[in-house]
């Protein structure tokens, strides 16, 4: 009995040779006008669809596939002596491979269709689906291809290179991946409707989908006896927002890190030199300097004990002078937007070392996080306020250079964890409380680091995540020599925390934001 092998697609790549091969295999091809003339112009004998139904494409190529011709032959059971005989008695040629790929709805999204409704809509496919939905359906019998990277597989099916056993569950691997395409394909075309329709913004929709793309697997998570692997969104399965050039590859810990250390160093992208280095997931150093060296150095001596073993994230190419730096102490993993060959050679002696290019302006629509068995899902904390436009609550004003240490004092914190009181002094973090169950245990912590590492409090500044629910902690900085706080209003006791600041004498700002990170 003869059988064909249903093509129609928008991704050309790796076309002609798989259909050479088909044909090789005994094949007909069937094929809709634009796949067709592709596979007309490599001179490969192709039935066109039309042609086989008897039914022209109509209404601007809307209606073409969806055809009994087409689904009987795609639907049929091989296994159903009934099915075999309704479709010879039909003239139906059993169709045994369908190779779909969905109109490019999902590209539209990225580009300027996005905002015009009826060019969206042409986007939406339908014959496509429904081909591709029945041949997986029918996966025992037919083979479901949606996506070009797949052919090698298909290959060796119909080569009867696999085992019965393996090219069954390589048949069911291929319908899997048909069912879960079209699920993502459509949760992106009810999330657009939904939007135009007056609906909430795509991350905040009633109904959100996702599809999740193995970048990974990992030896294991936070623990060895924790399975885990890393896993991107679909659509940024192949993005180059970052890159690891050497180094062992990144555990779950790593991953954690290195995404923290990332949105630091992208708040201070702006700067001409800053580095942040973080260990589990809160800064124990940064600074910005009139050089990358010198705002390496700075940050370390923030901490200097605290920064051994930890994430360096700097904001500019990276020298050899600063790779011979970095050099000095152990680093688990460096990331900057550049690195110079130099510095990669001086890097190459460290062979465990992971070093990440990354684009530091790249950005996230949204942060996803478990919680009592559900999701929680939010934008990203971006916009931090500037110390020069908060509001003045005390009698002292800050001076320009306490305004740039606030500033940074302000940045840094919204990347603390709650509670968090961060103090910078000539643009460096000296001392960080982090995670705290008390808003002046978190200053004390900050200020007891700093002590410890020999940092002179005099002059400094400090910032708060959140407001002062009392005034014992701006009298505990006052004392420390802080000499201007930046934090945010609300608390039912914000007169006395200014009242604090000016027995004190010291600036106090209120923020119009506030920056927990739980």
């Amino acid at each position: 009995m003869e059988r064909a092998a249903l093509i129609s697609v928008s991704n050309k790549e790796g076309l002609i040779p798989f259909a050479e091969f088909l044909i090789k295999q005994g094949f007909i091809l069937l094929s809709t006008s634009g796949t067709c003339k592709a596979l007309q112009e490599a001179g490969l004998a192709v039935l066109k669809v039309e042609d086989y139904t008897g039914q022209p494409e109509i209404l601007d190529g809307r209606v073409k596939t969806l055809h009994p011709k087409i689904h009987a032959g795609i639907l049929a059971r091989r296994d159903i002596p009934n099915h075999l005989k309704q479709i010879e008695q039909s003239e139906i040629i059993p169709i045994d491979l369908v190779v779909v790929n969905l109109y490019p709805f999902i590209d539209g999204l990225k580009s300027e269709s996005a905002s015009d409704f009826l060019k969206m809509e042409e986007l939406i496919d339908v014959g496509g689906p429904t081909m591709i939905r029945a041949a997986a359906k029918n996966y025992r019998h037919v083979l479901a291809v949606i996506d070009p990277s797949d052919y090698q597989s298909v290959q060796q099916i119909l080569s009867d290179a696999l085992s019965p056993q393996d090219s069954l569950a390589q048949r069911r691997k291929l319908a899997a991946k048909v069912f879960a395409s079209l699920s993502y394909y459509d949760s992106k075309i009810a999330l657009y409707l939904s939007e135009k329709a007056g609906g909430s913004p795509e991350q905040l929709a009633d109904d959100v989908a996702f599809r999740l793309t193995k970048r990974q697997s990992l030896r294991y998570g936070e623990n060895p006896h924790q399975r885990a692997a890393y896993y991107q969104a679909a659509e940024n399965s192949d993005s180059k927002d970052w890159e690891q050039l050497q180094g062992k590859e990144l555990s779950y810990n790593n991953l954690l890190d290195f995404d923290a250390a990332l949105k630091i160093i992208k708040s201070f992208s702006s700067e001409k030199y800053a580095v942040a280095i973080i260990k589990h997931l809160n800064p124990c150093g940064a600074a910005v300097a009139d050089s990358l060296g010198a705002a390496l150095a700075n940050a370390k001596k923030g901490d200097p004990r605290s920064h051994f073993g930890g994430i360096i994230a700097l904001n500019a190419a990276v020298s050899a002078e600063v790779a011979r730096l970095i050099g000095e102490d152990f680093a688990e993993l460096v990331i900057a937007p550049e690195f110079e060959d130099a510095a990669m050679n001086i890097f190459s002696a460290r062979k465990n070392l992971r070093v990440i290019r990354a684009n530091l302006h790249s950005s996230t629509p949204f942060e996803i996080r478990t919680a009592a068995g559900g999701v929680l899902l939010q934008e990203p904390d971006l916009a931090v306020s500037k110390a020069a436009l908060a509001t003045v609550a005390s009698k002292v004003r800050p001076s320009e250079a306490q305004l740039l240490d606030l500033q940074m004092a302000w940045v840094i914190c919204s990347h603390v964890k709650s509670n968090a009181i961060v103090i910078a002094k000539n643009q460096t973090i000296i001392g960080v409380g982090a995670g705290q169950m008390s808003r002046i245990d978190s200053a004390e912590l900050a200020i007891s680091r700093a002590r410890l590492h020999g940092h002179d409090l005099r002059g400094a500044v400090a910032a708060s995540d959140a407001f002062f629910p009392f005034p014992d902690s701006i009298e505990l900085l006052a004392e420390a020599g802080i000499r201007a706080v930046i934090a945010p209003s609300g608390a039912k006791r914000d007169a006395d925390a200014v009242l604090a600041a000016d027995r004190a004498g010291i600036a106090l700002i209120f923020a119009a934001d506030r920056h927990f990170r739980h």
